[in-house]
């Protein structure tokens, strides 16, 4: 079995943040304080708390101030600098380039607490390439589907759906599988891609999990983590 300190943690860093507003026109969204300290902060004193140090971050937008901070606060951190406008899929590509061992993925506005043994456990056990953490959503819609006569077929009130939290498992080879026009799409959609191709083979597995989670994207949901965060949750 792999020991944590082979299984590397790329935390993706790069993007503007645009949706934060103010927020993020002098520093970026990983940095955004939410409790005492950013966000950033509370990721890597979790990861670290269940004994995974091995820590990449990718960076982009504003690298040098976030490099910086983290330099300052934490030991034995890599840092992978692709520039601006490099994508997702690209980020992680050059981050990953030499590196041959199963590592985790995770976005860098979002928190959760996934026992990260049982993460990889769960993904070794499916043999896939790659799996996606999913987490249960209610949708605040009621959903309805119609015909082509504008009949309607189907009512469903505020249904449970899942998505996609922004973490994942992934070996390294999967990169073999990807053409370069895949691997060098902009923004999210390289990311895309990859998972829909990934899925169309059967290398895609799931991971299941029910726990805290919060993703930081824009300035409503920052309001509601710093309701909570400080107060009576806490993520290290």
């Amino acid at each position: 079995m792999t020991k944590k300190t082979d299984t590397k943690i790329f935390i993706l860093c790069g993007g503007k943040g645009r949706r934060m507003g103010k927020y993020t026109k002098k520093i970026p969204k990983p940095l955004i304080k939410v409790g005492k300290i950013p966000i950033i902060q509370h990721k890597i004193n979790y990861y670290k708390s269940q004994g995974y140090k091995n820590l990449t971050l990718c960076l982009g937008y504003k690298a040098d101030v976030l490099k910086k901070f983290v330099k300052n606060r934490n030991k034995n951190i890599i840092f992978s600098k692709s520039g601006e406008n490099t994508g997702i899929l690209k980020r992680i590509f050059l981050a990953s380039k030499n590196y041959r061992n199963t590592s985790i993925i995770s976005y860098g506005d979002t928190l959760a607490k996934i026992n990260f043994d049982d993460l990889l456990t769960n993904h070794r056990r499916s043999k896939s390439l790659m799996s996606l953490v999913i987490a249960p959503i209610k949708n605040p819609f009621g959903i309805v589907k119609w015909n082509s006569k504008n009949k309607l077929i189907s009512f469903d009130e505020k249904p449970i759906l899942n998505h996609f939290i922004g973490y994942a498992v992934f070996e390294p080879k999967i990169f073999k599988y990807l053409s370069k026009n895949i691997i060098n799409a902009k923004d999210g959609i390289g990311i895309v891609k990859a998972i829909k191709f990934l899925v169309s083979k059967r290398y895609v597995n799931i991971y299941k999990y029910n726990g805290l989670q919060m993703t930081i994207n824009s300035v409503s949901e920052l309001k509601e983590a710093r309701s909570k965060i400080g107060n009576y949750i806490t993520f290290s």
